[in-house]
């Protein structure tokens, strides 16, 4: 994708607001213009404590991993190269990881919203899918969830660079939900309001104009990316801001946003939080099949055991002739 297929991607109200911001003024919300400008927006103490409390209840299963069901053993994992070899969660303790207490900063767990009916209704609670509403002029629909113990440690970075496995790539906003209190020392998320308002000229050059990275991306590439932000960042001023939430408080921000994991100060601390990544469900061919609520779910399901997946009528049939093919040569081989 070239940056300029990007920018005829925003949604309807970015584009107002870059072109006609009197205009947006009149039309959107206090709060999606707030957004528009920064990048990010905090709704202090919106989240549902009782349902915070009932992912805490079914996050209490997965941290001492030799108790983890079979099911919940298949929740796919990614974060440093380790983990991302390890591909899912029964895979850990081969890492020397039996505790996800214990383990080191970058670990993610993909979509609990396909295994935990607390995380699926944290995705679509009404704070954040009201907002997303108005902002995208479309119901929202969750594209990935990621579940983090720990602070993710990834460098400066903007989501649309990696999260590309929509068509409407300008609809693209995350919200982070705390977990718990976050404290300075579990080293938390940092940002630079304003970024996301980028012009042609400013995006990274991944391969041949090309705006998105891939996990075959040059090395060398990959590290120029790094490099590239800090010296936008520099050249526009922007200063980092530093995201100590409390359990109750929502953020969402910009698909362009510049932001990432700082470093852990204290090993020890956790850092435990839900990201979501959204966005607009209109025009997406999936819309009939994936309504939740008032919004709609284009995660990927779970990957489950072959010994635990549902098998059709047809298999079945196929699997019984096999063993009845090999019962009539067991017997014919006993006669001869």
């Amino acid at each position: 994708m070239l940056p300029s297929q990007y920018l005829s991607s925003l949604t309807l109200a970015e584009r107002l607001y870059r072109q006609q911001p009197l205009l947006a003024g009149q039309i959107y919300s206090p709060e999606v213009l707030q957004f528009l400008r920064d990048g990010v927006i905090i709704f202090p103490q919106v989240m549902d404590p009782d349902l915070l409390d009932r992912m805490d209840s079914d996050l209490d299963d997965l941290p001492a991993l030799a108790q983890t069901s079979l099911l919940h053993g298949m929740i796919g994992i990614d974060g440093k190269a380790d983990h991302y070899e390890a591909k899912v969660l029964r895979n850990l303790p081969k890492l020397g990881i039996t505790d996800l207490r214990q383990a080191g900063p970058g670990l993610k767990l993909n979509d609990l919203n396909r295994y935990f009916d607390s995380a699926r209704d944290l995705a679509f609670s009404a704070p954040i899918i009201r907002f997303l509403d108005e902002l995208f002029g479309s119901a929202p629909a969750l594209i990935q969830s990621l579940t983090f113990w720990k602070s993710s440690e990834q460098s400066l970075h903007q989501d649309f660079s990696y999260v590309h496995h929509h068509s409407r790539l300008g609809h693209l906003a995350a919200a982070w939900i705390p977990l718990e209190d976050i404290s300075a020392k579990a080293r938390p998320l940092v940002y630079y309001k304003g970024s996301h308002l980028l012009e042609s000229h400013q995006f990274y050059d991944w391969h041949q104009g090309g705006i998105l990275a891939s996990r075959n991306t040059d090395p060398g590439t990959a590290a120029g990316y790094g490099q590239y932000l800090d010296t936008l960042i520099r050249e526009q001023g922007w200063t980092p801001r530093i995201y100590l939430p409390m359990r109750g408080d929502l953020l969402i921000w910009h698909g362009a946003l510049i932001h990432g994991g700082t470093p852990m100060g204290d090993a020890s601390l956790t850092r435990r939080s839900y990201v979501c990544h959204y966005t607009a469900a209109a025009n997406h061919r999936a819309m009939a099949r994936h309504r939740v609520g008032e919004g709609y779910d284009f995660s990927e399901p779970p990957s489950l055991p072959e010994s635990m997946r549902p098998r059709s009528l047809p298999s079945r049939l196929v699997s019984a002739a096999g063993r009845r093919m090999k019962h009539l040569f067991r017997e014919g081989r006993t006669h001869a």
